[in-house]
């Protein structure tokens, strides 16, 4: 019980000397901005010459007072300590020698608390820092008298107890409210959270607890919006997370099922809230404390949500993870629309919602109908990029895309031949048909509605059109090698030089019709990746050579040579169209 009570007033001591610092500071930059005063002088102060420091000397004297200031308010709060503390010995002193019965030192527990608060009410005009202090140091003296009631000397039940905690943490708050300190309100909050720990909740029942715990999220809301209080949160967020955790472990059963969901998202509703007032309707910076609250509300309230309804609930887990993703698209695009210099928060809330609705589905699908919604989703996020003007959903439609691609190329490496297999109709060949249809959409959604920059437009066509024709050249390169490969199984004869023969004619189409597509559209990037084609194709048809009977050698560099000719002939005869 002491050991808390010291640790209470080591914490107050702390959080009272970094906000007189953070006063001194802000004093000290008021009295460096604020204009000289001006005065008229009088006979007597010019007749009588007076003694004027120098700006050097006067820096020198601030300093010298500012240093014995924060000197003598140290002192004062380690004697003031020192005095709580030796009075709490004192009546440890006196319990043992059975001066004071049980009651009586419960009572005389309460008074101190009252009294001390009294005194920090009666200092608070002149002596800010030491009022803060002893109404603190009150109010937990206060909880520590009715712990002790319930706990050590069993004079009440748990609930009497409980609600005397309660009673004092709505004091303190209305204390905290009435003298705008925050000091009070992190305390009354701090011994709020601590209640049903120290009265043990499984004393208190599922819905005391689950409903005591919304009261106080909701206060702390009403007093955040009210008061600005940001930093009330953090108590909030811990506090909920501590004390919800233990009741979790100790008593949820699958009964309380539908309530656990309930309160977690009220919770959620509440703390992202709190956040997201500020950004959207006061239109303020998003601070790293809202980065924090809002990152720690959404992971908190998906690994509850996943522990509580996997494997059984799938569907819901899924179902629940794209709603919440809606949630939060819902306030990125206000966020968007009313704060939209906050660039940094207009990526953030983009990631969180794409974060949501990427997990929903590999909860609900598998194989290759995972990378296949995720390109759906990729598409999804650009129409949003490109109805709001958001770079946030644009990044986010990339990295969809962009893990949608690696997890179909998992696909296809694991891809088993099944019985039955068809040339051209057959998974991997799909699922890299709709990638390709995929990156020709998002190149359209560039080219239609632009980006940020016009550079940044540029880049992402080509960059898409690359992607479509790679994995076009791909798609078809894995059919015919898988034709040849069945060809072999029914015993055809020189299937790899065919098979190679095929490839490199392939290329060499793909790479002149590349060509022609460049020259007639004057679009650089495909001119360039046609004549790249082109002297790959070359290098794998001389490698080729050394394999290849001397038939397929003739037909390979035959054709390859033809095609290669008519892209040459193109570029010299069309070259002219390309200026202007």
């Amino acid at each position: 019980m002491y050991i808390i009570l010291f640790l209470i007033i080591v914490f107050v001591l702390f959080y009272q000397s970094s906000r007189i610092s953070k006063l001194e500071i802000l004093f000290k930059n008021s009295r460096a901005t604020s204009p000289p005063e001006t005065s008229i002088p009088t006979p007597e102060a010019t007749s009588t010459p007076t003694y004027t420091p120098t700006p050097t000397q006067n820096n020198n004297i601030q300093k010298d007072i500012s240093s014995e200031e924060v000197s003598g308010r140290i002192l004062g709060r380690i004697g003031i300590g020192a005095v709580i503390v030796g009075i709490a010995f004192f009546l440890k002193y006196a319990f043992d020698n059975n001066w004071i019965g049980i009651s009586g030192r419960v009572m005389i527990g309460i008074l101190i608390g009252i009294i001390t608060i009294a005194i920090g009410q009666y200092l608070r005009k002149k002596y800010l820092q030491y009022s803060d202090l002893l109404m603190g140091g009150g109010l937990a003296i206060l909880y520590l008298s009715v712990f002790a009631s319930y706990a050590l000397y069993h004079l009440v039940d748990p609930m009497i107890a409980f609600m005397g905690m309660i009673v004092i943490t709505a004091f303190g708050v209305i204390l905290s409210i009435w003298n705008a300190t925050i000091t009070l309100s992190v305390i009354a909050f701090i011994g709020g959270f601590l209640t049903p720990i120290l009265i043990d909740v499984g004393n208190l029942g599922e819905w005391i607890t689950l409903t005591y715990i919304t009261i106080l999220n909701a206060g702390i809301l009403g007093i955040l919006l009210y008061k600005k209080w940001t930093n009330l949160i953090i108590v909030g967020l811990i506090g909920t997370w501590i004390l919800f955790g233990t009741w979790l472990v100790n008593s949820y059963n699958q009964d309380l099922l539908i309530p656990t969901l309930l309160f977690i998202l009220v919770q959620f509703i509440i703390f992202t809230a709190s956040s997201v007032f500020r950004i959207v309707a006061e239109k303020l910076k998003a601070e790293p404390i809202d980065y924090f609250v809002i990152s720690a509300t959404a992971l908190g309230f998906a690994i509850v949500c996943y522990d509580l309804l996997m494997p059984e609930y799938k569907h819901y887990t899924s179902l629940g993870s794209v709603l919440v993703a809606g949630f939060y698209i819902m306030i990125a695009l206000m966020a968007y629309r009313e704060n939209p210099s906050d660039r940094s928060i207009n990526i953030f809330l983009p990631g969180v919602a794409v974060t949501f609705l990427t997990i929903a589905v590999p909860i609900e699908f598998s194989g290759p109908w995972i990378c296949a919604w995720w390109f759906v989703e990729s598409i999804v996020l650009y129409i949003l990029a490109s109805t709001s003007s958001s770079r946030g959903f644009q990044i986010m439609g990339v990295l969809v895309y962009v893990l949608g691609i690696f997890d179909l190329m998992y696909y296809i490496v694991s891809y088993s031949r099944p019985e039955g297999f068809i040339i051209f109709w057959n998974g991997p060949f799909i699922m890299l048909l709709m990638a390709t249809i995929t990156a020709y959409a998002i190149a359209f959604f560039y080219h239609r509605y632009g980006s940020i920059t016009v550079d940044i437009q540029k880049r992402g066509i080509n960059a898409f059109i690359m992607i479509a024709n790679i994995l076009t050249l791909y798609a078809l390169t894995m059919e015919i090698n898988k034709y040849f490969e069945l060809e072999r199984a029914l015993g055809s004869s020189n299937v790899m030089n065919w098979s190679n023969t095929s490839i490199s004619i392939l290329w060499a189409i793909y790479a002149a019709i590349l060509t022609t597509i460049g020259f007639a559209k004057k679009l650089a990037g495909l001119r360039i990746m046609g004549l790249v084609l082109f002297i790959i194709t070359a290098f794998k048809v001389v490698i080729d050579v050394w394999s290849l009977g001397e038939v397929y050698r003739i037909i390979s560099f035959i054709v390859f040579g033809i095609i290669a000719l008519i892209a040459s002939f193109v570029y010299v005869k069309y070259k002219d169209r390309l200026i202007g």
